[in-house]
């Protein structure tokens, strides 16, 4: 990836990103710093749709953004968010913490970035 890349990325971010590009999770795999229709995730796994966020102080509380985070639900992604603190003390806790979801979430990949925004069931 981009020397770029990772000068954006937080502290929280490049430890745990340092975790997620060498894990094995079947054949699931992150990327990072991935634009999804108007918004930037931190990672996301496209096989199985999650988005990863690390919420550090100072970012403008942009992994809280309620609009945010039902834009990606809507488009068939769930959100993961782990305190920077986690990620730097306990990193085996938020992988199992990934691989759980991973396990049980829906195969087959998000809905297309197209698809409407409406929330299901609504």
């Amino acid at each position: 990836m981009s020397d770029e890349q990772d000068r954006d990325m937080t502290e929280g971010e490049r430890r745990l990103w340092r975790v997620l590009r060498t894990k094995k999770f079947g054949s699931a795999r992150f990327r990072r710093g991935v634009t999804l229709g108007p918004y930037r995730a931190a990672f996301v796994c496209d096989d199985v749709p999650i988005v990863v966020e690390v919420d550090e102080p100072g970012t403008g509380g942009e992994a809280r953004d309620p609009e945010r985070d039902q834009w990606f639900f809507c488009h068939g992604y769930r959100v993961l968010l782990f305190r920077p603190e986690d990620v730097a003390t306990s990193p085996d806790g938020v992988i199992s913490i990934i691989e759980t979801e991973i396990r049980s979430a829906p195969k087959g990949g998000p809905r297309a970035v197209g698809a409407s925004s409406r929330a299901e069931g609504a």
